[in-house]
């Protein structure tokens, strides 16, 4: 990934502080913006990481057992 690369070399400019013409304000909003850019692609690939394999060891759910039943609290309160 040279994208990731090269938005993570411009991210740590900001920690080396290197000299670059922008306003200090400028330079951090936009490798701000960059870092958010670079997260969201992290985000998109895990996402689909995480959904292949569930699809794959099929642990895809309708609904989700709840911790406790309410056959046992119906019994206790007549």
């Amino acid at each position: 990934m040279a994208l990731n690369i090269l938005l993570r070399f411009a991210w740590m400019q900001t920690v080396l502080n290197f000299k670059v013409s922008l306003h200090r304000e400028t330079l951090a909003a936009i490798v701000a913006s960059l870092e958010i850019i670079r997260r969201g692609i992290w985000n998109i690939f895990r996402l689909e990481n995480e959904h292949l394999n569930n699809v794959g060891k099929f642990r895809a759910f309708k609904s989700v057992p709840l911790p406790f039943n309410y056959e046992d609290d119906e019994d206790r309160d007549v």
